[in-house]
């Protein structure tokens, strides 16, 4: 998986599994502010069936790394379901909160 941020011209910054040889984005969501320290992914285009979109690349202002925490708490979400316990928000290296 290769999980990348996507800024549009449009301004929306997309996350999502980005292949940048066919200039595909799979499973795109949004972030969405829940409170200061939480944020929520929200689909891209919630009412559409499709899980794979081919991006213009004219649309494109740039690709960017996701952090880490974001990185894993999508691929908890969108990915194999594989995941270590420090991935899982609410995990710390000595446990749970």
């Amino acid at each position: 998986m290769n999980v990348k941020i996507v800024k549009m011209i449009s301004c929306e910054e997309l996350i999502g599994d980005f292949d940048e040889r066919k200039c595909t984005i799979t499973n795109p969501v949004v972030m969405i502010p829940v409170s200061k320290e939480q944020i929520a992914f929200q689909p891209w285009l919630p009412y559409s069936e499709d899980t794979v979109y081919h991006l213009k690349e004219n649309q494109i202002v740039l690709t960017a790394e996701p952090s880490d925490h974001i990185k894993k708490e999508y691929d908890r979400i969108y990915g194999s379901g594989i995941v270590s316990p420090n991935s899982i928000i609410g995990a710390t290296e000595g446990g749970w909160k």
